[in-house]
């Protein structure tokens, strides 16, 4: 009878455990990075309105942006996060579920690389 209950409690065990490992998605290192493995996140560092942000995302048929997350100040972006580096205002940052993708000082620039690149697309060409 011991034996029954030791299997029963392994199996279930294992059952449960597996489980959770298929339904959880992996938690961004930093807030800045995306959370989503198909959209980026794109950090904005200028002084134009959040809302025009999205509207400009609209109107350039851009759509693998997940989130846009917005700066007024430079020289507290470059404090709070070091690791950015940023010479100049407005700057562009983009980020997968990892990593920064791109960074630039060009609208244009951006537009390039996010109608041009997704972020599977560039998971696949590593490969």
């Amino acid at each position: 009878m011991n034996r029954i209950v030791v299997i029963w409690f392994f199996i279930t065990t294992f059952l449960v455990g597996c489980s959770s490992i298929n339904g959880t998605e992996p938690i961004p290192v930093h807030p800045l990075f995306s959370t989503d493995h198909n959209k980026y996140s794109l950090l904005v560092v200028s002084e134009t309105n959040m809302s025009d942000y999205h509207k400009w995302l609209e109107e350039n048929e851009i759509y693998n942006v997940e989130k846009i997350h917005g700066r007024s100040s430079l020289e507290e972006t470059n404090d709070a996060f070091k690791f950015l580096e940023l010479e100049k205002s407005p700057a562009y940052v983009v980020f997968d579920t990892k990593d920064i993708e791109y960074k630039t000082y060009s609208k244009e620039e951006l537009i390039k690389f996010l109608k041009e690149n997704n972020p599977t697309q560039l998971k696949e060409d590593e490969s």
